[in-house]
């Protein structure tokens, strides 16, 4: 039997200053069903992700819920505010950091309560810290890599590499150069076999982790030991590095809206004192199970969540 979530969820406290948490604010339900296009047996630890990003792509609302070894669809419902225009995304997250997205979803602002229904998800690749460009009435999701440049949209994935350009950045296809995007600030113009997208605009959260360097104050239930030791940073290309007081970790993180998770983490082999080991081996457990983070608009502190619980503390 196919297994259905209803999914209540309420407001996250990470609301950017424009969309204060309120007794006066107004809320509507909006609703659907996940489908995953691949036809195959969902892993048991896969976890159902729904989040809610305002038009900066800051993430308003979040829920995270096991599967328990339940198989597509999935219908989900979530509260968000009715006063400002959202993008929503779905997904499913397995251990390992496979991951199935959907294509971000577009909802205009308005107080009536509103039912998507099947909206399709894809397992998507690494795409580093994925932003969001408006192309006209197009979202399309950009992400940066090392070496390259990610474009999803329309149920495509597109890999760019860099090209000769007189100002800003040309990424093309290498064998369709008539593919490409010219990157210029905030603003972007996308071509798709020669043919001309409406020029495209940066939708840049107000809170961006890829800035600075950030300190680690908690992990799990516990105070980090010797914080300012400690360092967790985000690259915009989708490497990240971090320690806690010994080793040296690195590895890879994807951010989609206020979905985050970690791909394999490396390690120096460094002998440590017992308290940094433990600490050390207490962090790496759980960036393996973080799949949500938010940035506190009044602190700027941010908070590395699983399941929608704090497991990681940090501040720059």
């Amino acid at each position: 039997m196919i297994r259905f979530f209803a999914l209540c969820i309420l407001l996250l406290s990470g609301l950017s200053s424009a969309t204060p948490l309120g007794a006066e604010d107004t809320l509507r339900v909006i609703s659907g069903q996940l489908t995953v296009l691949e036809r195959m047996a969902l892993p048991d630890d896969a976890v159902l992700m729904v989040d809610v990003s305002d038009q900066t792509d800051t993430s308003l609302a979040s829920f995270r819920q096991t599967t328990d070894g339940a198989q597509s669809p999935f219908a989900f419902q979530i509260e968000a505010p009715t006063d400002t225009a959202l993008v929503l995304r779905a997904g499913l997250r397995a251990m390992d950091d496979v991951v199935w997205l959907t294509e971000p979803v577009v909802v205009a602002a308005g107080p009536d309560a509103l039912d998507l229904g099947p909206i399709r998800a894809m397992r998507t690749p690494p795409m580093g810290f994925a932003s969001l460009l408006a192309c006209g009435n197009q979202l399309v999701e950009m992400g940066f890599l090392p070496d390259d440049v990610r474009l999803r949209f329309n149920e495509q994935l597109i890999t760019m590499t860099p090209a000769p350009a007189a100002s800003g950045a040309l990424y093309a296809v290498a064998d369709a150069p008539a593919t490409s995007i010219h990157i210029k600030a905030d603003t972007a113009l996308l071509r798709i076999d020669g043919a001309e997208l409406a020029e495209c605009a940066l939708m840049r959260p107000e809170f961006d982790i890829t800035q600075g360097v950030w300190n680690i104050t908690a992990i799990g239930d516990k105070a980090a030991v010797f914080p300012s030791r400690t360092e967790l940073v985000f690259y915009p290309d989708g490497r990240m590095s971090a320690t806690v007081g010994c080793n040296r970790l690195i590895g890879g993180y994807r951010r989609h809206g206020g979905i985050l998770s970690f791909g394999q983490i490396a390690s120096t082999r460094m002998a440590c004192p017992d308290g940094m080991m433990d600490q050390e081996h207490r962090f790496s457990a759980m960036l393996r199970r973080v799949d949500g983070y938010r940035v506190a608009p009044d602190t700027g502190r941010l908070t590395l969540l699983a399941g929608g619980q704090p497991v990681i503390s940090a501040r720059r």
